[in-house]
């Protein structure tokens, strides 16, 4: 038998749009999944740390405790500047392929995103070829096992989704193609990868449904509002890429043999683009948590961006730095001990650091009580935020580190986490009786994206002793994948993880 167990991820692929086009005979697969197997709803970590979720997948331990949250650009304790998380501060020792190759098990592992190598793994390891995040480098364990892979399949045809379509029709169409190659050249990879020896487990990732869903959302959104100016191609590019990964997906279970179990697993969704994090750095400043709390900080937050970068091109050097001290301006703000909190980024949910004293090198706020009303204090303030078009409140709530992964947590989680609602639609202004007027636009020429993430995340499992059409257990976590496949390879799952053992709880429907 090729594999005793294989787990195949789809990177942000949403799963009820997978539902629906899986009801309307367009996904056999994900049908067949639905008919003969059970079926999860996820819990994730989207609504905290976002960026999180594939840490979580792959370990079983929560980022609560781990805290790689925004692999390119994180804060970590001691520093005050954002940086990318370095490969080498990333343990392999937590993923399920490395403990259950210690265990003796033979393992092959594709393309999971946000991993790195797992020396001296008893099998063998492709790292970013074909993923839409790219954190580290193209790899594989063993070395040589590149060029052979490479010689064969070539390079995946999709580098950079945010810079290939230069936002033009015929650039989205090109996308969209090369994402359908990109689909065909990964399967016949994964297919050469699964056949080259009989596996205890086989573990894979399609990158193509979250680029696609980032970049090419809005033809689909539209068109399934009535807008028949769409051009037909766009408005059927995220389910035709959903349909060639479904026939590779179906292909690789096939391959895999009637005696392998099977986990599919949809890590999150993608959905419209919401924002309303992108308000927070300039919505800190004029809450006074900034470097600058007078007069400047006042005037300077309701200057337009334009008139902000002429004024510092004209402001000498020497006291370009001071005025932005005392403006709130500064690009690293945890360099001053002035500054109180700051934004960082959390992908689709705003994050906020205190500036802790003992924590932070030029910390200010005290921990304990002074910190507690600090992050009261903000959590009224936000929660005050309107939106100016509708009046109606932009965040749905405000949650602290110590609520959301109690005492224990690592230090370089952030302080506050704000969840914007969902049902306003795109957040780039809000207005409040302390804060004025506010606006800041979500768009970004590093990132022109119209999908964002969404909560859903689901399992499939199909395979010897998994119920026909039941029903994983009610609570399951996108942390519970990681024990749930030990056991399915008779290995001890060990204490540290956070997740549970699944299959052991089925219910028929």
């Amino acid at each position: 038998m090729p594999a005793r167990v294989i787990v195949i991820g789809l990177d942000a692929a949403e799963a009820t749009l997978v539902e629906r086009l899986s009801a309307e005979g367009r996904l056999p697969t994900f049908a067949r999944l639905a008919a003969e197997g059970s079926v999860a709803r996820l819990g994730n970590s989207l609504e905290s740390l976002p960026g999180a979720i594939w840490p979580e997948l792959t370990t079983g331990r929560s980022c609560g405790k781990v805290a790689h949250f925004y692999h390119p650009r994180q804060l970590h304790t001691g520093e005050t500047r954002l940086r990318k998380l370095e490969a080498d501060e990333v343990d392999p020792s937590d993923y399920y392929w490395t403990i259950a190759s210690r265990a003796g098990r033979r393992v092959a592992v594709v393309d999971q995103p946000q991993t790195v190598l797992t020396p001296d793994l008893n099998g063998i390891h492709l790292l970013e070829w074909g993923l839409h995040d790219r954190n580290f480098e193209i790899q594989t364990h063993p070395p040589e096992l590149l060029g052979e892979l490479r010689a064969l399949h070539g390079d995946h045809p999709v580098d950079s989704c945010d810079a290939i379509h230069g936002r033009t029709q015929a650039g989205y169409e090109r996308l969209a193609d090369l994402l359908l190659e990109g689909v065909e050249k990964k399967e016949a990879l994964l297919l050469d990868v699964l056949g080259r020896e009989d596996w205890d487990l086989f573990t894979c990732a399609f990158g193509e449904t979250h680029c696609v869903g980032h970049q090419l959302w809005h033809y689909l959104e539209a068109f399934e509002a009535g807008d028949t100016s769409v051009p037909k191609r766009l408005a059927e590019a995220i389910p035709a890429v959903y349909r060639r990964v479904d026939e590779a997906v179906g292909r690789l279970l096939d391959a895999a043999g009637d005696d392998a179990t099977a986990l599919v697993v949809l890590s999150h969704g993608m959905g419209h683009y919401i924002g309303g994090y992108q308000l927070l750095p300039e919505l800190l400043v004029r809450l006074g948590a900034g470097s600058g709390r007078g007069p400047v900080a006042r005037i300077r937050s309701r200057l337009p961006t334009g008139m902000r970068a002429v004024l510092r091109r004209f402001v000498p050097g020497r006291s370009r730095e001071r005025l932005r001290v005392v403006a709130g301006s500064l690009p690293w703000p945890l360099e001053s001990s002035s500054t109180r909190a700051i934004a960082v980024p959390n992908n689709r949910v705003g994050a906020i650091r205190l500036n802790l004293r003992g924590r932070e090198p030029q910390g200010c706020i005290e921990p304990g009580l002074e910190a507690d009303s600090v992050l009261a204090e903000l959590r009224t303030a936000l929660l005050e935020l309107e939106d100016p078009a509708s009046g109606q409140r932009v965040v749905d709530r405000v949650v602290t580190a110590e609520e959301a992964f109690g005492a224990d947590r690592h230090p370089d989680v952030p302080d506050l986490m704000v969840v914007f609602r969902t049902d306003l639609g795109t957040i780039e202004s809000c207005r409040s009786r302390r804060v004025g007027v506010l606006t800041a636009r979500l768009d970004s020429p590093d990132t022109p994206r119209t999908g964002d993430h969404t909560v859903e995340s689901r399992l499939w499992a199909i395979g010897p002793g998994v119920p026909r059409g039941g029903e994983l257990p009610a609570g399951a976590n996108v942390l519970d994948i990681a024990p749930t496949v030990l056991e399915l390879l008779d290995v001890p799952v060990p204490d540290s993880l956070d997740g549970r053992p699944l299959l052991g709880a089925v219910s028929p429907a």
